[in-house]
């Protein structure tokens, strides 16, 4: 089961190292913080104050 569900819904890992794994994750949460905000409707978002500094 968990193949099936691998290859049709998780995208194929993308073989960074952890230094540049870091740099893709802080790139990806800047660019959701906006809709993660709007979305949550002005309530907290548990674990994003590590992203908003």
């Amino acid at each position: 089961m968990r193949d099936a569900l691998s290859s049709r819904v998780l995208p194929a890992p993308l073989e960074l190292g952890w230094k540049a794994r870091a740099q893709k994750e802080l790139s990806l949460m800047r660019d959701l913080l906006p809709l993660l905000h709007r979305r949550a409707g002005g309530r907290e978002i548990a674990g994003l104050k590590a992203y908003e500094e």
